[in-house]
């Protein structure tokens, strides 16, 4: 681990407070360091504009006179990344719903708790620490030319597996990869917190380098190209290569793989792992869906126990291990049918799918396995519901339904009727708010990206606006129009910017930006692709004319 100082910026519009968080931060060890405070949020974002400084953490007050936290927040992360923390005198939910969705996880609550506040600041260091450790092998490998590019594709994938949105326009990036099949696997150790709390730290650390030498060991004697990096916590993430054309032997060799990496933790360490396996793909600029996918996926640990694997292609056998009925591939597939019921927005297709999953609920005489089905469902429904449709309430469907809805039923008739109206009524609340999107979704996205070009557009961005899979999406728009959502964001921006060039008198780099591109240079050698000159001189030939 790095034995640099981590860098702290504290902006408050009150010295006393801003003096005192500067002394909390310094108390917390010799290696904190505030290197800048400021009085508002406008301060730090025009001296970081004047001269750009590092800095590993951001702890802002939400209300301030002129730049609030959470608009200060959103602005520097268009510079620079890094941790933030929001303090707030207001212990206002929809505060702390903003400060979420803008990556501030770590939300406190003035007058500041002196012990909470050093808790906090222990757990944004452990992050730090673990993205500067990251940092570090890869400045490592730099060094070594001809693993330079496996060092920017490491980095992207972390950056996607961390939870950042990539713009359409810069989709390109999936270039520098190889073509073939890919699956993505998701390792976690089982009962952490157990384990982190029974060891002295430095058994822990003996541990856990004994747990990723390893998987180290094995991966150097796997046969496929790969890239492994650390997720948060204790997980890892593991990107699998395959340039043949036979998805299947792949899935089996990775499924194969995934078994003894297992075996071989058990049998050398104290751990178990739970891993998750993703479908096969070729196309990874799916990524992040598919990232989203496998963390949905690991939360089937709560239904069948911890030290397994969970592959996405293969939940229908999961349920076959857990239940002794004939019946269990029927009740898992018509569960996929009710989703994709939703996903189509087609009423008669669920009503048919419902009634056949309720009728199949009926072939089982143990009650554990009709809960594990209902649960099954609703955990599914809850899944689709926040990949596909984030903008609705939460309350839309609670997972608790299910121990409601089997407490207080009793018998078939009334399961039956009863988890009908649980899933029409779902159906129709995502009717009533997707009712004017789902009319023509290749005109409202071709709408929302024109109105949008200027921020940041990624596909799961557009596919919210359509309340669709955003897998699902892409296929779809293709389909429609002939073209990728990749071409079209860029002719469009591309378009726009020809029309901003010859109709004012906007610099190149101004044009670039109002078209969404940050990167002036990439904005040039896309515009000479499309019109074959840079864009100062394709302007000055058509005035010319």
């Amino acid at each position: 681990m790095s034995s640099k100082k981590i860098r702290a910026i504290i902006v408050d519009d009150e010295n006393r407070i801003r003096r005192g968080i500067e002394r909390l931060v310094l108390s917390c060890g010799e290696e904190w360091d505030v290197v800048a405070t400021f009085g508002d949020g406008q301060e730090l974002l025009d001296a970081y504009q004047e001269e750009p400084f590092d800095f590993d953490i951001l702890i802002t007050d939400i209300r301030m006179p002129i730049m609030d936290g959470l608009t200060l927040i959103k602005e520097m992360k268009k510079f620079t990344s890094f941790s933030p923390m929001v303090i707030s005198g207001f212990d206002d939910f929809s505060y702390l719903r903003a400060a979420l969705r803008e990556g501030a996880y770590d939300y406190l609550i003035k007058p500041i708790d002196r012990e909470e506040f050093k808790v906090q600041l222990e757990s944004i260091k452990e992050k730090i620490m673990i993205n500067r450790h990251n940092q570090e092998e890869l400045e490592t490998m730099k060094k070594q030319s001809s693993e330079l590019t496996y060092m920017k594709e490491l980095k992207k994938l972390n950056e996607i597996t961390s939870g950042f949105e990539i713009d359409v326009s810069i989709m390109d990036w999936t270039n520098d990869f190889p073509s073939g099949n890919y699956t993505l696997m998701y390792i976690r150790i089982d009962q952490v917190l157990s384990h982190s709390r029974a060891m002295e730290k430095n058994e822990w650390n003996t541990w856990m380098l004994a747990h990723e030498n390893i998987f180290d060991e094995m991966l150097n004697e796997f046969s496929e190209k790969y890239w492994r990096w650390k997720g948060e916590g204790a997980s890892f993430w593991i990107l699998i290569n395959n340039s043949n054309d036979n998805s299947e032997n792949f899935k089996k060799e990775v499924y194969e793989f995934a078994v003894a990496l297992k075996n071989n933790v058990k049998r050398y360490t104290l751990f178990s792992n739970t891993i998750a396996i993703s479908h096969v793909f070729t196309d990874l600029a799916f990524l992040p869906t598919v990232t989203k996918d496998i963390l949905a996926l690991m939360q089937y640990r709560l239904i069948y126990g911890e030290d397994q694997i969970l592959q996405q292609e293969m939940e229908e056998q999961l349920i076959l291990g857990k239940s002794e009925t004939k019946h269990a591939t029927e009740l898992q597939q018509s569960i996929h049918k009710i989703i994709q019921s939703l996903e189509r927005m087609n009423e008669e297709e669920l009503i048919k799918n419902v009634t056949f999953f309720a009728s199949e609920l009926q072939t089982l005489r143990v009650p554990s396995e009709i809960k594990l089905f209902v649960q099954s469902l609703s955990i599914q429904m809850i899944n689709y519901l926040i990949k596909c449709t984030p903008r609705l309430s939460q309350d839309l469907l609670d997972i608790q339904d299910t121990s409601r809805l089997l407490k207080n039923i009793g018998n078939f008739a009334e399961l039956n009727e009863e988890i009908k109206a649980w899933v029409m009524g779902v159906f129709h609340k995502l009717k009533i708010v997707s009712e004017d999107k789902v009319l023509n979704q290749v005109e409202v996205a071709r709408a929302w990206i024109v109105e949008n070009m200027k921020e940041s557009i990624t596909i799961e961005r557009i596919a919210r606006q359509v309340y669709m899979n955003p897998t699902y999406f892409c296929e779809y728009f293709k389909n429609q129009t002939g073209e990728t959502v990749h071409e079209f964001v860029t002719s469009t921006r591309i378009n726009k910017a020809r029309e901003l060039l010859l109709t004012t008198n906007l610099k190149v780099y101004e044009v670039s930006e109002q078209v969404g591109y940050a990167d002036t240079k990439y904005f040039s050698k896309l515009f000479k692709k499309y019109y074959g000159q840079l864009p100062s001189k394709y302007k000055e030939s058509v005035k010319a004319k």
